[in-house]
């Protein structure tokens, strides 16, 4: 696969398409359900976050030249932390690492 030399700019461009499509409503619908069915179980989280994640993403991977994988998607954010002086592409890094990253909440004893 062809591999685009990723610029600040083009990968700022790039992750504010992710944001956008984390935020279409179908898929946030999606991640939300995930965070909801998992109820702070990590082994699950990942099982079902991660696939869907991607799948979510399939468009600005291909687009920028990322791998259609989870492997992709890891690259993907690998690459934005390499930029995080940039205030921009810092708050989009954190913002797309939330989507991956689960919230773990204590167990109600």
């Amino acid at each position: 696969m062809y591999r685009r030399v990723i610029t600040q700019y083009f990968l700022a461009e790039a992750a504010r398409e992710a944001r956008a499509a984390f935020e279409e409503p179908a898929n946030k619908l999606k991640m939300e359900q995930i965070q909801l069915q998992c109820q702070g179980d990590i082994s699950k989280f990942f099982q079902l976050c991660i696939p869907t994640a991607s799948e979510i993403l399939n468009g600005v991977l291909s687009k920028y030249g990322f791998q259609l994988t989870q492997n992709g998607c890891v690259d993907f954010t690998q690459e934005l932390s390499k930029f995080v002086a940039d205030p921009e592409i810092c708050e989009l890094e954190k913002e797309l690492k939330q989507r991956f990253m689960p919230t773990i909440y204590p167990n109600p004893a």
